[in-house]
């Protein structure tokens, strides 16, 4: 019976992702359709204007574009130019300076969020979560504990995309094995499905070297 329900989480965490992309997918082109149909010509070209998704293929060839001037010299000097006028408007430039943070932490290249699994003491000695590493804990914080700590996200149980930013010594931490996606998983599904365990192999014996024999 645990079987059948493992197997059966374990098909709706595989379903899950593919139907709510699927509807993400239908919902962008519905609205991408709305908005930049009216302003493609189609029927001069003897093209239906019914036809789904022109609107989101226009939409990403314009952002595209953008994207590719925004990497220029002249897209940079408008970005400092924007950057430092909302800034200075109050009440928008709270909003402003709060969506371009979060935008720059999943933009950044240099982040190794979430690509570890950590085991770490919550919420009191010889009782353990689960954590996903994000970077060396650094400034303040990091100066006043004068010891080696790290950022940690410790995901709610079903729903991952809450939970807690945690400063733990590193000492405190056990690396896991298993991956980010296993950990998800593992936390959805609040144990039930479990993920397997690496096989630790042991060592191979050394084989001792043979000693030329001499005349």
């Amino acid at each position: 019976m645990k079987k059948i329900q493992n197997h059966f989480i374990s098909g709706i965490l595989i379903v899950a992702p593919l139907a709510l992309s699927i509807y993400v997918a239908w919902v962008v082109v519905g609205i991408a359709d709305k908005i930049f149909r009216p302003f493609i010509p189609l029927n001069k070209f003897g093209i239906p204007s019914e036809i789904p998704g022109v609107g989101l293929i226009v939409a990403f060839l314009f952002f595209t574009i953008l994207g590719a001037i925004a990497g220029s010299f002249f897209g940079k000097l408008y970005h400092r130019v924007v950057d430092a006028v909302l800034s200075k408007i109050p009440g928008l430039n709270s909003i402003y300076n709060t969506v371009k943070q979060i935008i720059d932490t999943f933009a950044t290249t240099q982040s190794n969020a979430f690509k570890e699994v950590v085991l770490i003491e919550y919420p009191q000695k010889d009782i353990f979560a689960l954590a996903f590493l994000t970077s060396e804990t650094k400034g303040e914080i990091a100066k006043r504990k004068n010891q080696k700590m790290i950022n940690v996200f410790m995901p709610s149980t079903p729903n991952p995309t809450t939970g807690f930013l945690m400063f733990v010594p590193l000492s405190k931490c056990t690396k896991l094995n298993m991956s980010v996606d296993q950990a998800i998983k593992y936390i959805i599904s609040a144990g039930l499905v479990t993920p397997k365990a690496p096989e630790i192999k042991k060592a191979l014996p050394k084989k001792k070297k043979i000693k030329k024999l001499t005349k």
